[in-house]
């Protein structure tokens, strides 16, 4: 399966909560460069994972509808910032179980710790950022990143 992780968009820096935290107008125009960007490689998204924090829902937000996508999500604790890269692979794997291409929205600092449990690659990924995984199954090392956009 082709797994797409990519990190949310700029945020504003202040909210009554980290999780209330929304893009601004910078992260959102980001986010649409990304899903043009993907739209152009032809990658059809069949379904999503998302973190329930404010900005990752806005960033799957606008990626489904740049895509012109109408893709199942499921709303994650699993891979909100603070999460282990083991329990966010287990939760993507129950949730992508017979899926082509799925994508997951999250934060900094556990996609670029689950990047690297999958590919063995140290990857830092900022804002917008979307890692192009090839993964025959999600699990410690058995991934490819294909790259970075």
């Amino acid at each position: 399966m082709k797994l797409l992780l990519m990190r949310h968009g700029e945020a504003e820096p202040n909210a009554q909560t980290d999780a209330e935290r929304p893009l601004t107008l910078y992260g959102q125009a980001q986010v649409s460069e990304v899903a043009r960007r993907l739209s152009e490689m032809d990658l059809q998204v069949e379904e999503s994972m998302v973190s329930p924090y404010l900005r990752a829902r806005q960033t799957a937000a606008i990626m489904s509808s740049a895509m012109s996508g109408s893709w199942p999500e499921q709303v994650s604790d699993a891979i909100t910032p603070d999460q282990s890269a083991e329990k966010a692979a287990l939760a993507i794997a129950k949730c992508f179980d017979n899926v082509g291409t799925g994508l997951v929205v999250m934060h900094q600092p556990i996609i670029s710790r689950l990047v690297y449990y999958l590919t063995g690659q140290d990857q830092t990924m900022g804002t917008a950022n979307l890692a192009i995984i090839e993964a025959p199954q999600i699990a410690l090392g058995c991934c490819e990143l294909e790259c970075v956009i």
